[in-house]
């Protein structure tokens, strides 16, 4: 049995290598091949596209601006083309509970009367009600929300100043116009342009990383204080977006930096040493400080961040691979069971063997690559450029070695997403970029090639993003369930009395892949931070007798019962509406 997984494991991942080398090889035959035919024409759009960059490239506090002010004007296109989604998933639904609270001048909700009926995936009902994640996300929302109404608006902002952030950062590694590419290229990327549209995050914890490298690089070149603070800036994003992730890259990067000082004492004395060490010491004091108090009130400890709590009292599979199941708690809820026992615990024990470690390792890399290179590996071609990159240039190999470090802790997470790896962002617009570089460089028979390869892999890479924008908008016309759910919300709410719907679950189906079945990746069960005025308040049926206890605490509310059907991601035309009716003898 272990050598058959083993083998399927090896298979699994050379089956996706081999699709990566045929992709790229009918790439670089196609490009190869309009570069023979239009080599002239090519080489002047080259030189256009080379003075644009150029000239943004000499002034960069103008090109990161650029950068940013870009990506918020398309980020704002696609919401107003394709529509603003409500929330969708339990990450984005405990976010914005996070939001919410932010704007009630809160860090924390006090836990609600009869809190079983309120649990749910990600949110913590005792001994507090808050959101388990890091704050990052909920504060760009709150700011999103608080400015505007909308909270879609700070994840505009936040993919605006992860953006600004990578072309800043690239200025220190690149030559001017290759960091505006870069820079250029995430404005663009369909993976930041998702986390543009949608709740879960991943832009902070790339703004952090790309603080990190970018002043790791400046720190070398220039002992300035201001670069060491930044340093600090991006540590703290970090910490308050992606704890673990953060804290690898973190590692890694000043790690790089502290062995180049290291080598080179005789350029740095201690007064410099002094001015940058003293206000990097100071910012991450500080977060020490708020960390500390924001973990207390919410988990009662200091040194105790809320997932810690929730995934104590709810969670069965662990965080890393390599750790024991806890035991199973008693559920009250057999949703939160199927999540956690069936679902969770399934891609845990997927990984317990070589072979099906090296097969959901195989997954892991097919979708980060699909993530960060696109649907087509369109970036793929830039990076086949690495191997001469890297053995020419130093700081490339850096880069390339910090990102593979990282990758080697991410391999020890039981689950993976995008956002898992947003911490490296910088890190691969700056290969990329890197990959751009050598290939305008290259020449064949005497034409200059290269050039009609970067000018080809950007319109490619751009067709790719519209065809994203345009499969966003099919996506959002589909009316998943999350719409008939912020429909009667807003019908419920118009009519001025507070209403109180109990959620029943006619099945739980826990494997996503199955046809029919409740996927333990929809609810209906996630409320606002205020549950005593909220209009429309969202709980779980727990039987006519159970229930009763709670409608006298909520005395005054209209009773209603909703029976949802939520499959994963049926077909438009199989979308099954949720029912709701009175609840049973219910005012």
């Amino acid at each position: 049995m272990l050598s058959w997984r083993f083998k399927e494991g090896v298979v699994k991942i050379g089956q996706f290598l081999m699709k990566i080398i045929i992709v790229a090889g009918i790439a670089v035959l196609a490009i190869l091949t309009v570069a023979f035919i239009w080599p002239r024409t090519a080489s002047t759009i080259f030189r256009s596209f080379e003075r644009l960059m150029g000239c943004l490239g000499r002034r960069r506090a103008l090109a990161v601006l650029v950068v940013g002010m870009l990506s918020i004007a398309i980020n704002a296109f696609v919401t107003r083309w394709a529509g603003e989604a409500p929330p969708h998933i339990h990450d984005e639904f405990a976010n914005l509970l996070a939001a919410d609270t932010f704007l009630h001048g809160r860090l924390a909700n006090p836990s609600p009367k009869d809190w079983e009926f309120f649990e749910s995936i990600h949110v913590l009902v005792t001994p507090v009600y808050a959101s388990k994640y890091p704050p990052m996300q909920g504060i760009m929302l709150a700011i999103g929300q608080g400015l505007t109404g909308h909270p879609v608006v700070g994840m505009w902002l936040s993919v605006a100043l992860a953006c600004a952030a990578i072309c800043w950062a690239l200025f220190a590694w690149l030559p001017p116009r290759w960091a505006v590419l870069g820079g250029l290229l995430a404005v663009f990327h369909p993976m930041l342009l998702k986390w543009g549209q949608v709740y879960w995050g991943g832009a902070e914890a790339m703004l952090g990383g790309a603080l990190v490298a970018g002043a790791v690089r400046y720190l070398v070149k220039r002992r300035q204080a201001g670069y060491a603070v930044a340093l600090a800036v991006g540590m703290v994003i970090l910490a308050l977006s992606r704890p673990f992730e953060g804290l690898v890259l973190s590692l890694i990067l000043v790690g790089f930096l502290l062995i180049w000082l290291l080598g080179n004492r005789e350029m740095l004395g201690q007064a410099e040493l002094i001015q940058m060490a003293v206000p990097a010491a100071v910012v991450l004091g500080l977060w020490i400080g708020w960390q500390g108090y924001y973990n207390m009130r919410l988990t009662g400890n200091p040194a105790k961040l809320p997932y810690m709590v929730y995934e104590e009292q709810y969670a069965v599979a662990p965080f890393f691979i390599w750790q024991k199941p806890r035991p199973e708690p008693q559920y009250r809820h057999e949703y939160i069971k199927r999540h956690f026992v069936d679902y969770a615990m399934k891609e845990y024990l997927a990984q317990q063997s070589i072979g099906g470690f090296l097969k959901q390792t195989a997954v892991k890399i097919r979708r980060l690559g699909r993530d960060f290179l696109g649907r087509f590996y369109v970036l793929l071609v830039p990076l086949l450029a690495l191997p001469w990159v890297v053995r020419r240039r130093g700081w490339p190999r850096v880069g390339l070695v910090a990102i593979v470090i990282f990758g080697l802790a991410l391999a020890q997470e039981t689950w993976m997403w995008d956002r898992y790896a947003a911490p490296i962002g910088a890190l691969f617009f700056l290969l990329v970029a890197w990959g751009f570089r050598h290939w305008s460089l290259w020449r064949c028979c005497g034409k200059p090639l290269g050039r009609i390869v970067v000018l080809l892999v950007v319109a490619g890479f751009l067709t790719q993003s519209a065809l994203w924008i345009k499969v966003r908008k099919a996506e959002l016309a589909k009316k998943d369930w999350e719409w008939q759910r912020a429909e009667i919300i807003k019908k419920l709410s118009s009519d001025g009395r507070q209403h109180l719907v109990f959620v029943r679950y006619p099945k739980v189906q826990a494997d996503p892949s199955e046809p029919s079945g409740q996927s333990v990746h929809n609810d209906w069960v996630h409320n606002g931070a205020d549950l005593i005025s909220a209009p429309v308040l969202w709980v779980r049926d727990m039987g006519a007798e159970a229930n009763r206890k709670l409608i006298q605490n909520y005395q005054g509310r209209v009773l209603w019962l909703l029976e949802a059907e939520n499959r994963y991601d049926p077909p438009p035309n199989e979308i099954k509406p949720a029912v709701l009716r009175p609840y049973p003898d219910g005012r």
